[in-house]
């Protein structure tokens, strides 16, 4: 039995997704697709803390003003938790209490989130672009598999930060918990991460040298320094076919992982993903929140006495993400098993202070 080993990149990035992807399989014909996007009827985050920062360290991202104030969400319904798919895109979705806090006369400039690993999202993907075309195979033809949607259900879980989240292929779309993967962020190595506005971070180098594995090292002379910084990540159906993910030390069959650190991406096709998103945390096993920072539109100063209101209003369309894939062993005379895996798309968040 031949065995030839394929391997490409699956980097995910948050909030304002980005994502090039793959999966490849040793002795095995695959294809997959490039992310198509859905809007869902539901979709829950859990803010866990936010804070109005005058400056931060670009290597921690610990806001470090002298007047930096903390707030608690003010989300008492649903275990905490805030539908961002249940009020009209611009509508208020979520407050928070503890403005009153806020100094006068002082400038700040970032708004740092923290919100809870766990996503909760209803919805559905069909194999299409935002034009309504048929998205296209990663060797750039048409899809033409027998896949006419993903769908979120309730009875996927991933909750252990290394595995895969996969959809389902038919049915009702049921509320489902996307937990993110573990993977590197700007406190790892700053990548694209800048104090400035995320137009100003694109002059920053696109590419981590650290985040971009050096295969034909690995693979090829077992040298795998390349591979220390990531954090890899399985497919449960590709590991019940008896496929093996690559590590940190090995290259496996297929390899599947994940980099916050990118302020901006691609989608793939060479179109420019804008993000807002200037600043954000890895994750690893132990922690429970993503850490992103965002710079204000525009400066805020307190001038009033009265406490300020501080809204978040997001627009969740795009908010779902899916790829598709299919995959025929050398052994298999079927046409080929295909799947798809779901994961958060690209909703935007506005965040205005107001006296």
């Amino acid at each position: 039995m031949s065995h030839i080993v394929k391997l490409f990149l699956l980097k995910i990035t948050i909030l304002l997704f980005a994502l090039t992807n793959a999966i490849a399989n040793s002795n095995v014909s695959q294809a997959w697709t490039y992310g198509a996007y859905g809007t869902p009827t539901v979709f829950k985050v859990k803010p866990l803390s936010m804070e109005l920062c005058e400056s931060f360290d670009i290597s921690t991202g610990i806001c470090n003003g002298a007047n930096d104030v903390t707030f608690t969400p003010n989300v008492t319904e649903d275990d905490g938790r805030c539908d961002l798919a249940g009020v009209s895109p611009g509508a208020v979705a979520c407050t928070a209490a503890g403005t009153d806090g806020i100094p006068k006369n002082v400038t700040f400039n970032y708004m740092k989130a923290t919100i809870s690993r766990t996503m909760w999202l209803t919805g559905s993907v069909e194999p299409k672009d935002a034009n309504g075309d048929t998205i296209q195979w990663q060797s750039n033809s048409n899809y033409n598999g027998n896949l006419s949607q993903c769908v979120t259900n309730i009875s996927n879980t991933n909750t252990n930060g290394s595995s895969a989240p996969l959809g389902s292929t038919s049915g009702t779309p049921s509320e489902q918990a996307i937990y993110f993967l573990n993977g590197p962020g700007n406190d790892d190595y700053s990548g694209n991460a800048s104090t400035a506005s995320w137009s100003e971070a694109r002059g920053n180098s696109q590419d981590n040298p650290q985040a971009t594995p050096d295969w034909n090292a690995g693979c090829n002379s077992g040298d795998f320094a390349t591979f220390q910084e990531l954090e890899f990540a399985s497919v449960s159906i590709l590991d019940t076919a008896g496929y093996t993910s690559t590590t940190t030390s090995s290259c496996g069959n297929y390899s599947y992982y994940n980099d916050y650190s990118g302020v901006w991406q691609e989608d793939g096709t060479g179109n420019e993903i804008t993000r807002q998103i200037i600043w954000q945390g890895g994750l690893s096993s132990s922690d429970e929140g993503l850490v992103m920072i965002y710079k204000l539109t525009s400066p805020y100063t307190r001038t009033s006495d009265t406490p300020p209101t501080l809204n978040m209003a997001f627009d969740v369309t795009g908010g779902l993400r899916a790829q598709f894939a299919q995959y025929t062993a050398d052994e298999d005379p079927s046409p080929g098993t295909e799947f798809c895996t779901l994961d958060v798309g690209r909703p935007s968040v506005t965040i205005t202070i107001s006296d």
